[in-house]
This record gives C-alpha cells, sequence and structure tokens, in this order.
C-alpha cells in the first residue's frame, strides 16, 4: 500500500513552482551608473563571477558559491528622470530546493540601498 501512496505523492508538500528569492529597488540613477554600481556589489560583497553582460537586454548574472550552485540576476529598467529600476533574483540548479529567502539577494540589494 505505501508504493501506491508514494507513486500518487499522498501527503507531500506541493511544489513551490515559480518562485524564487527576488527583490526590486529603486536607484536615482541613470543605467550606465547603475550598472557599474552593481558590477562593483557583485564583485565586494558576494565576491561573484560575472558571466553574462548584456546592455542589449540589460541583464547581468553572476554565480558563486563552491561550484556556483546559486546564481543572481540583476535586471535594469529605465524609469523616468535618471532612475532606474533592478529586480535582483537567486536562481539555483535545476532539482535544488529553492529557499524562501537568499542571503545573498539581501546582502546585495543592502549594499547597492546603502549607496544611495
Amino acid at each position: 500500500m505505501s508504493f501506491i501512496l508514494k507513486w500518487l505523492g499522498v501527503g507531500k508538500p506541493p511544489p513551490r513552482v515559480g518562485l524564487r528569492p527576488q527583490r526590486v529597488l529603486e536607484l536615482a540613477l541613470t543605467r550606465e551608473a547603475a550598472r557599474e554600481r552593481i558590477m562593483d556589489a557583485l564583485l565586494r560583497v558576494l565576491g561573484a563571477n560575472v558571466y553574462a553582460d548584456d546592455p542589449a537586454t540589460s541583464t547581468i548574472e553572476a554565480g558563486f558559491g563552491l561550484v556556483n550552485n546559486e546564481r543572481v540576476r540583476c535586471t535594469l529598467t529605465v524609469l523616468e528622470d535618471a532612475r532606474t529600476q533592478v529586480r535582483i533574483e537567486a536562481l539555483f540548479r535545476a532539482g535544488a530546493d529553492v529557499p524562501a529567502e537568499s542571503r545573498a539577494v539581501d546582502a546585495l540589494a543592502a549594499a547597492l540601498a546603502s549607496e544611495r
């Protein structure tokens, strides 16, 4: 009987599909200045390796950890009056348990917010 219950998935918590730790900030900077500040914070605060820096899509991706088990993606959106919105998302390898919060996302957001 336990085989059938396991196969049916009875008693398991539902998966958290599509939920990733993220933070959204607004910086009183142009897109280029915000990009420079993010690159500096990624290296200084997280010690991350920047893998993708695409100006066309305004996206920066960086990885860190022993085997890059967590990555961070920053997406920049230009707002009016020389302001930029920054979305910081944590990315994990396929099949990994995704935590509700990410210390890396929180640390990067705090570093960016403190330098206003």
